[in-house]
């Protein structure tokens, strides 16, 4: 136990590091919480085949009953190893993290199908948009998130005049501050929820052993010196697209589907049937050389489907909108 407090005091410090956070005095950990290591990394804490939860504590061994959630137990009878188990304090109720290991099914080395791979086109309106090689098409709309997201930064500015206003007149703002709080809790637990849902229809819609490719894409940190405009800031913290990358990764390696990554130059600008620059007003891309039309989100994520760097290497994409392009200017192809 001493090891694992030790090991979740460094952690906290490290963590704030990385986030660019130096620690200016010691951290003091208000919520209560323990790590015991499981298996072979230690025997704090063990699982008994009676139902009952063991650990290790300052006055001794504990036995302790436990109930696992209906939507993990399956995921935990197919454990292979369990790891560790992280308790929590919540609401009078202790509540356990375990970690575990699992078995995941072998990527498969062979070049896909073009109906195997789906282009991914992450937004702010739009959540995620995908087009596989059967030209299905997955729509999630993030706009009811978005609403709530504005409502609550509403809120928060609201209770930050209240909170300077109390702090002026030398008033107790203890309760104003806790109040602050619990919006930015509530919108942290609603963004998480809303990436894992995306993500796991995103995992359930790809065919058998598909290849799902996202943008490459490299937005600054929402922070004062490299992005001006607070409300673009805002909108640059509060977009989903990192937790959707994360989660789907993680289903994805569950179900044996691979993820690639592509160049985001001019997806959202090049027809994705000839090839040329077309036009985007809002939602709708149109095409001027071909005529073309389509949802702005679709006509992207087909581009980005188009450059996976696996459909390049198999020569599955003559007919790929640069492709044609070059043979209607004429140009030799590579």
């Amino acid at each position: 136990m001493t090891c694992s407090a030790i090991r979740l005091v460094a952690a906290a410090y490290q963590s704030a590091q990385s986030n660019r956070r130096p620690p200016q005095h010691p951290f003091q950990f208000r919520r209560r919480r323990a790590l015991f290591l499981i298996g072979p990394r230690g025997r704090d804490a063990r699982l008994r085949p009676d139902g009952s939860l063991s650990i290790w504590t300052v006055a001794g061994r504990k036995r302790l009953p436990y109930q696992v959630p209906e939507a993990f137990q399956q995921r935990l009878t197919q454990a292979k190893t369990m790891d560790s188990l992280t308790v929590l304090e919540r609401g009078g109720k202790l509540i356990g993290r375990l970690t575990i290991t699992l078995e995941v099914p072998d990527l498969p080395m062979a070049c896909p199908k073009t109906e195997a791979v789906g282009g991914i086109d992450l937004n702010e309106t739009n959540a995620l948009v995908a087009v596989d090689g059967q030209e299905r098409v997955l729509f999630v709309s993030g706009k009811a998130v978005k609403v709530r997201n504005r409502r609550t930064a509403k809120t928060r500015t609201r209770l930050q005049r209240k909170l300077a206003a109390h702090k002026a007149q030398h008033r107790d703002t203890r309760s104003v501050r806790r109040v602050l709080q619990r919006p930015g809790h509530r919108q942290r637990h609603r963004t998480q929820t809303f990436a894992q849902t995306v993500a796991k229809r995103l995992v359930e819609w790809a065919p058998p052993q598909a290849v799902l490719v996202f943008e490459r894409l490299q937005v600054p940190q929402p922070q004062q010196e490299h992005i001006r405009g607070r409300a673009l800031r805002r909108r640059l913290a509060l977009w989903q697209r990192g937790l959707i990358r994360r989660w789907t990764e993680q289903q994805a390696q569950e179900k044996g589907l691979r993820v690639a990554e592509v160049n985001p130059a001019y997806t959202s600008q090049l027809c994705s049937h000839c090839g040329q620059r077309g036009t985007r007003r809002r939602h709708r891309f149109t095409c001027p050389h071909c005529g073309f039309q389509e949802h702005a989100d679709i006509n992207a994520a087909r581009n980005i489907r188009d450059r996976c760097p696996v459909l390049r290497g198999s020569g599955l994409l003559s007919t790929s909108p640069e492709a044609r392009a070059d043979e209607a200017a004429g140009k030799p192809l590579a």
